[in-house]
């Protein structure tokens, strides 16, 4: 197998009065893991479907290794879509889950038999062949409905969402045995989800969408260390946004003083003295016990190996994370620091929303 590369030029898609996607182009390289992130009506699972054929757009166009494929039914464009949920017949065994799409297609049986074994080999399935989707573990079932994709000649895999029915562990374990099969094979895919860590553990280049437009495009650790907008700071490293006013600045860096903290040093791009700015404070960049500025806990929640803490300052609330500590409660009185330069974005018409 081998991968496509895929353009998709200036997408658009309305479902009535809403405006799914508008105006999408995006370039995936050829083997790359490509991770479409954003929220809940970004149009992320409306792209999957654009590109699979299961849509077809209002205008634009999508390419597949330089040829336009809008007119081609799904079955001929040698995509493997994994929907929600795998979406796996219950009544049907292993095998017959992953075979169904050939027989569909009319494969001979030949065939059949060896592209179902090939790829139930490769998920590391062949021995659960003969059982039920509910006699398998969520990562199993998640791996069946990968190998019908494998089975089916795909090029290009498409993941909607595929992840979500499993739990914290197996999410680990199976993200990872995704990627490698798929670099294995040197396949194209191209995963929507709404998880940040999960785009930035899988993907090789990601595209943040809002509001069907992409806002930024870039490898995991630009996008999250170099947000272009409010909104990716805001949305992919949950970074808190502090009000304020670029008082000096010698090229990209510069001194904004921000209500309620004073005095804090930034990174921008290229905005004048004076400008009105958002500054992004992310979790891990406030140093608790530490620094010149304080503030009061007022929230505490523990996830895991982070504690969160939320901070009240000035009027204006930072959420921090550090390693669990007992002797932070609410209520308490903390000092703390920010690791500077922090990203600062011209103030203009940010709603406000992730």
């Amino acid at each position: 197998m081998a991968g496509v590369r895929v353009e998709v030029r200036g997408l658009e898609k309305r479902y009535g009065p809403v405006k799914a996607l508008d105006g999408v182009t995006l370039e995936v390289e050829r083997g790359e893991y490509f991770v479409v992130l954003g929220p809940i009506g970004s149009g992320r699972s409306t792209l999957l479907k654009c590109i699979a054929g299961l849509e077809r757009p209002d205008r634009g166009d999508i390419l597949f290794d330089g040829a336009s494929v809008l007119d081609l039914p799904p079955e001929r464009r040698r995509v493997g879509y994994m929907p929600p949920g795998y979406a796996l017949f219950p009544h049907m065994t292993v095998w017959e889950n992953v075979a169904y799409g050939l027989w569909i297609k009319g494969s001979p049986r030949r065939e059949v038999e060896e592209r179902v074994e090939e790829a139930l080999r490769a998920v590391g399935l062949l021995h659960r062949a003969g059982s039920y989707p509910h006699q398998l573990s969520g990562g199993q079932r998640q791996r069946v409905a990968l190998a019908r994709a494998l089975a089916s000649g795909a090029e290009l895999l498409l993941l909607d969402e595929p992840l979500t029915a499993l739990d914290a562990v197996l999410t680990l374990e199976v993200r990872r045995e995704v990627r490698r099969l798929a670099k294995g094979l040197g396949l194209t895919v191209i995963h929507v989800t709404h998880n940040q860590e999960e785009a930035m553990a899988v993907a090789d280049r990601v595209a943040v969408l809002r509001r069907g437009r992409v806002e930024q495009v870039g490898d995991p650790e630009e996008v999250y260390f170099h947000p272009a907008t409010p909104f990716c700071a805001r949305f992919v490293s949950n970074a808190s946004l502090l009000r304020g006013r670029l008082v000096e600045s010698y090229g990209v860096v510069g001194l904004a003083e921000v209500e309620g903290l004073g005095l804090v040093r930034v990174e921008h791009r290229g905005l004048r003295r004076g400008s009105q700015v958002l500054v992004a404070v992310r979790p891990e960049s406030v140093t608790l016990g530490e620094g010149g500025f304080r503030g009061r806990v007022v929230d505490l929640s523990l996830t895991g190996h982070t504690l969160k803490v939320w901070i009240e300052a000035g009027g204006l609330q930072l959420l921090a994370e550090c390693e669990p500590r007992l002797d932070i409660r609410v209520g308490a009185d903390v000092s703390f620091g920010l690791a500077e330069p922090l990203p600062a974005f011209e103030f203009v018409g940010y709603e406000g929303e992730v």
